[in-house]
């Protein structure tokens, strides 16, 4: 984001950095979990028929955050390349879909 955005993109919607990234073909991934809720962020998914991958918690610590995503990478990585659109959360023994 930093590289992207003044103040690491603090100071933009939450719709404004999706569609950015989603235009540029990135895979996204956040810890947050209220991203899931809005409605706008459900049209860009299904525009860009897309997924975002969100941890299950933001209260954790950046190195168990980093190895989370690296362990359910694979799987992060299938869900991607099959397109399938949707909001998945990351717990710490799987990856589930929690929209549509």
């Amino acid at each position: 984001m930093a590289d992207h955005f003044a103040n690491d993109g603090q100071e933009i919607s939450d719709p404004e950095w999706i569609e950015y990234g989603l235009s540029h073909g990135w895979s996204l991934l956040t810890q947050d979990r209220r991203i899931r809720t809005q409605a706008s962020v459900h049209v860009l998914l299904k525009r860009y028929r897309a997924a975002v991958h969100c941890l299950s918690s933001s209260e954790l610590p950046v190195a168990v955050r980093a190895d989370r995503f690296d362990k359910h990478q694979a799987t992060i990585y299938r869900t991607v390349r099959a397109g399938r659109m949707g909001f998945f959360v990351v717990y710490e023994d799987e990856v589930a879909q929690r929209w549509p």
